[in-house]
């Protein structure tokens, strides 16, 4: 859960809107305070930061599509573009704001935060940061907004204040939200990475024709890689991906992942080791290796067409398009023997996730679909209790080598399955998926 705390102070100064809306802001992240701070002037340790929450509030309407639904992109490095709409101190005005970094997951507000610079030359010096990122449902993430730009709302007409620019805002986003075809254009723009009316109509036709006809699944995934910062005109790769030949096949296996709203609500990974353990049993093999001659066999590809298992230029995603009778269009993308079978056993878990008439699509985005693919990949190909088993209580690189051999994957498979699992100590993490260059 993230807060939002704010008590009015009437010290403030500048424009009305921003004298008037002078608070001490708190922002929690669970019981994790990002406002802790150390005040450089009286060396003193604060659990608040004297700022104004108008503009803060604005920025939140401002950036509302995409706070709640555009993921962190593939690139380490993300255009201004993105950071302005996603990074908390662009709310800027002045003020010193925590490092806060907001992306979206398709179902949850992926908050990540880190402490000021050691050699932070600003009037307050950010003490508290996430060591990874902390996940928020997005209907939770949302309310906390709401309830925060309400309060500002609030103190304006307290203060005799129209809060114009505000006030106009929160209602036009309030009635698209309302009504379907509005959520879903927004929705659309944000995911290609697009302020409000930004994108052209023609590209929103398009988007909504590809919406209608294939499914927001397809568009969740797919939006983001071909949207305003792909090198083509946004989505039209996604054409060539319909008309290419690739490779059919018909799934062979029935385990199928059940929705309920348990599952939704449980961690991609939990929900893929369940699914690969199931589709293990169902095929009798609970521990030891699988040939990849089985992981084609899982998805219908006939041993005459494996040789044909090849990508066509440099594609940036793999998919499988369902064609008739159940069939599905492959259009693979990796290369690598070892990335090749960990691509088709995401291709499995992605089938098990979804409808008959759904695309499958695999891609590098950090998507709770993304996420479950790469855990089930991961556990399908190397059960962690086979892993623990086969290594007895040796970690070293020596041994992580000779389990990635037997188990035919790569090392790096290995190392993230025993660090999620506790064995060996996960990488130190700075708190954020790139740097901020913030304050």
């Amino acid at each position: 859960m993230i807060n939002f705390h704010q008590s009015w102070l009437d010290i403030g100064s500048g424009a009305p809107e921003l004298a008037n809306t002078t608070a001490q802001l708190e922002i929690y992240v669970g019981d994790l305070n990002l406002t802790r701070n150390e005040n450089i002037f009286s060396k003193t340790i604060q659990d608040y930061v004297i700022v104004s929450s108008y503009p803060l509030a604005l920025w939140m309407l401002q950036n509302w599509w995409r706070l709640l639904y555009e993921p962190l992109p593939m690139q380490n490095n993300p255009d201004v573009s993105w950071r302005v709409a996603h990074e908390l101190g662009a709310a800027n005005h002045g003020f010193v704001w925590p490092k806060i970094l907001f992306a979206s997951d398709n179902k949850n507000v992926q908050v990540w935060s880190t402490p000021s610079e050691a050699n932070c030359q600003q009037s307050v010096k950010y003490i508290n940061g996430t060591n990874n990122h902390t996940s928020i449902p997005i209907p939770d993430f949302r309310q906390a907004l709401i309830i925060f730009i309400s309060k500002v709302e609030n103190r304006l007409e307290d203060k005799n204040l129209k809060g114009k620019d505000l006030s106009a805002l929160f209602s036009i986003i309030k009635e698209e939200e309302e009504n379907e075809g509005s959520k879903i254009y927004r929705k659309l723009e944000a995911l290609m990475g697009f302020d409000p009316d930004e994108c052209s109509p023609n590209t929103m036709d398009y988007a909504i024709n590809l919406y209608r006809e294939h499914g927001e699944s397809t568009l969740l995934e797919l939006a983001p890689i071909y949207g305003k910062t792909g090198n083509t005109e946004p989505l039209k790769p996604i054409d060539q991906l319909i008309n290419a030949r690739g490779i059919h096949g018909k799934p062979t296996f029935t385990t199928k992942q059940k929705e309920n709203s348990a599952n939704y609500n449980s961690p991609p990974w939990t929900l893929a080791v369940k699914s690969a353990r199931e589709l293990r049993h169902e095929i009798g093999n609970t521990k030891k290796p699988i040939a990849t001659k089985i992981l084609f066999e899982l998805l219908g590809i006939p041993s005459s067409n494996i040789d044909n298992w090849k990508t066509i230029g440099t594609p940036n995603v793999s998919v499988g398009i369902p064609t008739s009778k159940k069939y599905i269009k492959f259009l693979p993308r990796k290369k690598h023997r070892i990335s090749k079978r960990f691509e088709l056993s995401r291709y499995i878990g992605d089938y098990i996730t979804t409808t008959n008439n759904q695309w499958l699509a695999s891609t590098d985005l950090g998507t709770s679909r993304q996420k479950y693919q790469r855990a089930f990949a991961a556990e399908f190909l190397c059960p962690i209790n086979s892993l623990i088993e086969f290594l007895e209580g040796n970690y070293s690189n020596e041994a992580i080598n000779n389990a990635a051999s037997y188990f035919d994957v790569s090392e790096q498979t290995i190392t993230s399955l025993l660090a999620n699992n506790n064995y060996i100590e996960h990488q130190p993490l700075n708190g954020l998926p790139y740097h901020i260059g913030y304050n």
